[in-house]
Order: structure tokens, then sequence, then C-alpha cells
């Protein structure tokens, strides 16, 4: 959706509501942050004489009614628009890229700017530069211009462009749609049909920034077929392609069915390499839960994250038992695949990440890097050493944290709540995170409540592991003993592991 058309929305809105609106409840409706909807009615008072929309601190926004007939101020053909230097060599950038090979006429790329000869080709100096730097040429001919190389390199170029413009960043796929050029409405209902399948056959949401990431790739490569053209290479699927795609067999089958559903859509034939593209997208989605088994543990993964944990390990005193180094595999796995085919993720929590947790975020990083050097990788961005931080930080805090009893009885009441009086007084250091009845002990409670050991007045059997102690509603001294006991073996079956 155009910039015009999302500010017309907001202006619709604001004209409805007839008074304050916060921008929350705005940017709630419109599916954009709020801090979008703060620089789209900046740029909506720039562009008018008067201000159409005033704020006012514990109210909100509000359209002002007798500025509606302010005029707007004429574009300034002097050098002057909205957008900075760099924005503008990144916005032409990226028309040229999707229009390659193809030449553009000089005017028509600057046209929206209105710069001078001068500016034009100072920027058309820098965009040949960002150009080399993916090994791709920028070829001028009098008037025109247009953009030469390999169209892996193009694709290249175009995940840098976005990233310059700061669309990866963004934590909603209608905030990216809203920057990026030349989409519209129906390409972006194409795109958000193929990522429900994706999800529907995951049987699980894509998280944030993994949806992002496979909304661009999707977006760009309805731009490239539109507006330019690359020539199918005779691409045969090598035997490491043939092999991760039966070791991957559901994922690389929906890769078929949705470049099906592009060829349709842009009415064209895309090429094999298109399906391997968006097959590797898929391998590189962090997968959560019961999903993530789509994705078989390779070899390498594991010895690239005993490799981390390791080198981690000699920095700080965590010790990871086998399921906390399995779901630590889980993460690397696709981080690894996003690495081999240079597929960029952005961390917007990444700031918050290094002021909460420096010292540990710099063990990750050079943890990460020396294993990427050992395995011969390419370094691995600040944004992943982010992502893998928080993992780690999390089970430092599940290291720490106190341990936990749920108490039951047959109804949950009475005899229960005396032996939690009981507990607190013997064991005030414990948590108890719940007081239940005999029909609340189910797996999905036990998962929530997470507990270390179960103390019932009733033989139950125990749910995941977790062991029961049968004891007295008044926890005499052998109930005391016994529960004592049981938590110290289950602090040095804790250490070992």
């Amino acid at each position: 959706m155009q910039m015009r058309e999302r500010t017309k929305e907001l202006l619709t809105l604001l004209a409805r509501a007839g008074g304050y609106v916060t921008a929350e409840e705005l940017a709630t409706q419109l599916g954009v942050s709020s801090k979008t909807v703060y620089r789209w009615i900046e740029r909506i008072n720039d562009a008018h004489t008067e201000p159409l929309i005033v704020t006012s601190r514990g109210k909100g926004v509000k359209l002002l009614s007798e500025n509606a007939a302010a005029p707007v101020k004429p574009a300034e053909p002097n050098g002057h628009s909205e957008f900075s230097p760099l924005q503008r060599q990144n916005k032409v950038l990226l028309s040229l890229l999707f229009k390659a090979p193809y030449y553009v006429q000089r005017e028509t790329l600057f046209a929206p700017y209105y710069v001078s000869d001068s500016v034009i080709q100072s920027d058309l100096t820098v965009i040949g530069n960002l150009l080399a730097a993916d090994t791709l040429r920028l070829i001028r001919d009098h008037t025109q211009v247009a953009v030469s190389g390999k169209e892996e390199n193009i694709r290249r170029a175009i995940n840098h462009t976005l990233e310059r413009l700061n669309l990866f960043s963004v934590t909603s796929i209608s905030e990216f749609s809203a920057g990026a050029a030349g989409m519209d409405k129906f390409d972006q209902a194409f795109i958000v049909g193929e990522i429900n399948r994706v999800e529907r056959t995951i049987d699980g949401d894509i998280p944030y920034p993994y949806n992002i990431n496979l909304f661009s790739h999707m977006y760009t490569l309805i731009m490239r077929a539109r507006n330019g053209h690359w020539d199918a290479e005779d691409y045969q699927m090598t035997p490491v392609d043939v092999q991760t795609a039966r070791d991957n067999a559901v994922l690389y089958e929906l890769a078929k069915v949705i470049i099906g559903d592009f060829d349709r859509y842009l009415v064209t034939q895309l090429p094999l390499t298109e399906e391997l593209n968006i097959f590797q997208y898929l391998l590189s989605i962090q997968l959560g839960g019961d999903a993530s088994q789509l994705l078989p543990m390779a070899p390498e993964v594991s010895a690239f994250t005993k490799y981390v944990t390791a080198a981690v390990a000699r920095q700080i005193d965590l010790e990871l038992d086998a399921a906390s180094l399995t779901d630590l595999e889980r993460h690397i796995q696709p981080m690894l695949n996003r690495l081999r085919n240079d597929i960029t993720v952005k961390n917007v929590w990444l700031a918050e990440i290094r002021r909460q947790y420096g010292d540990l975020f710099n063990v990750i990083a050079a943890a990460l890097n020396a294993a990427a050097e050992h395995f011969h990788l390419h370094a691995i961005s600040a944004d992943e050493a982010g992502f893998v931080t928080l993992y780690f930080a999390r089970c430092l805090e599940e290291q720490d944290r106190p341990q936990r009893v749920v108490i039951m009885c047959t109804s949950g009441q009475g005899t229960s709540e005396l032996l939690r009086v009981k507990v607190n007084k013997y064991f005030p250091d414990l948590v108890v995170p719940a007081v239940i009845s005999t029909t609340q002990y189910t797996a999905a409670n036990m998962a929530t409540w997470r507990p270390d050991v179960v103390l019932s007045t009733v033989r139950v059997q125990p749910i995941d592991h977790v062991p029961v102690l049968l004891v007295s509603a008044l926890f005499g001294d052998l109930d005391r003993a016994n529960l004592h006991h049981l938590l110290a073996e289950h602090v040095e079956a804790s250490d070992e592991n």
C-alpha cells in the first residue's frame, strides 16, 4: 500500500473519531507501531501550511477540522525532499536492482526527489560503489543507467539495500509493506496467504524476525519477476540438494507448492533455483515446539553447538543439561543455514540485550565467531549473537531459580491449604506455584507450573518424571525429612547434568 493511501486511511480514522484518540488505538487499527503513526502525522502536518493534526499529552491526537482546507505546500524543486540523501540513494538503487538488467532513464529515477544534476551524479557514484561491494556494475549510457551482474548478487544487493532502508528492523508485515516500494494490496494479500500456508503446514506461527525475512524474500521475487529479467540457468540439483530435500521432505514439498502458486500469480514459469531458494528460507526459520521436528539434526549442528557451549563454559559457570543442549541445537540449526545462504535477520531487541546482558553478550559473540572461524563459516552478526544471548540468559535464570513445589489433595481445599502453611513454615525458600485438586493434575498444568516436586495427600502417578511425595496433611517430621532428602537429590541430579 502506497504512503499516500496509508496517510489517507489515518485521516479517515481521525475524522471518524471526531475528537482525541490515542496513537496506540490508531496503531492497532492500522496494523503499525505508534511510532509509525507519529511519523505519518508529522509528514501530514509538514505537507500543509497549517497543521491538520494536534497532539495533547494524556489525550492523544485529534484532527483539526478548521484546518482541513489548508493548502498543500508546493513541492520544492531546489534539492529538498522528505528523504535524506542515504534514503534517496538506496531507494533509487532498489529501483535499479528490481529492473536489472534493463536501462532506466535517470530523469525517471530521480524525479520524485527534486535534485540537481550535480546531486544526481554524486548519488550515482555512491550507488556504483554500493553495487561494487556486491560484485555488480552500474552502467551509464548518456541519459540511462542499469545494473549488470549475476542474479544471486542482485538478490544479495537487494537484501543489503532493504537492510539499509531499515525494512528488516520493522516488527510487523504491515509495516514492511508500508515502506516497500511498488507493493500493492494484492501483492501483500498474496504473500500473506503463502505465509499462512506455511504456518498451516508447520501447525504454528512463524515468529519475528523470520516472518519478515520470508515476506521480504517473496516481495523481492515478485518485484524481480515483474520488473526485471534474469536468465534461468540450466541448474541441476546437486547430491547435497537431493539429500537435503529427502531429509526435509515436508518443507521441500511445501516449497514446490509455493513456487507453483507464484507461477500462477505472476503468469510465468520460475526456474528451479527459486524453488530451492524458498526451500532454504524455510530451513532458515526458527521453528518451535513439535514443528521443530520437521528439521532433522545435522551432525555439524551438534559439533558447532558443543564448540560454542564449551567456549561459553570456560567463561561463565553454566553447564547445559541434555534437554537444554537439544533446545540450543534447534536454535543453531536454522542460524547456520542462514549463514550459508546469506540470509539476514535483524534483532530489534539488540540494544536492550546489550544493555541488560552486556558481559554475557560479549562472551556469546566471541564464542560464536570462534566457532564460525573453526568451522570455516562467515562471521556471525551481532543480531544473531543477540538471539543466542537471550537463550543463554534464560538458561542462567532457570539455573538460579528457587525450587518449586505443587501441593495437591482430593479437593484442592482444606487439607492442602493446611499443608501449604506447614511447607511455608519449614521450607520458606520454596515457591508454591499452585495448590490443586486431583482433577487439575494434568500435563498441561504441570508444564505451566514447572514444579520440582509434587506434594500429595493422595497416591497418583508422576507426570513428566516429576517426583510425587505422598505426605500427611499434618506434614510431620518424617514428611519433612523425606521432602528435604528429595529436594537435595534433585539439586545433585541437576548439578551432574
